[in-house]
């Protein structure tokens, strides 16, 4: 980052989650770990606001059609039991 804005131009692009925004009870490391990410990078974005050419993005899909909810245990959950978004259409 540091180099990207000496130059004045760069792209990052950070996986956060809309987990940060909600409390997540049984999720409490994932959803802490999502918030910490989402305000880093927010406040990232705003100590380089003068540079016009660098952009810092947070990328922040909701429950996404992946191994996740197999992997976290959560298929009995409400939200692991919804219709979810296509991964590719997240991506793009």
């Amino acid at each position: 980052l540091k180099d990207m804005v000496a130059r004045d131009a760069g792209k990052i692009l950070v996986t956060g989650s809309i987990a940060g925004y909600i409390p997540g009870a049984f999720n409490a490391v994932y959803n802490g770990t999502k918030a910490f990410i989402d305000n880093f990078t927010e406040a990232l974005r705003n100590e380089i606001k003068e540079s016009k050419g660098v952009t810092l993005t947070t990328l922040m899909p909701g429950a996404t059609e992946t191994e996740f909810f197999d992997r976290a245990g959560m298929e009995d959950t409400s939200v692991g039991q919804a219709k979810k978004d296509d991964p590719a259409k997240v991506a793009k």
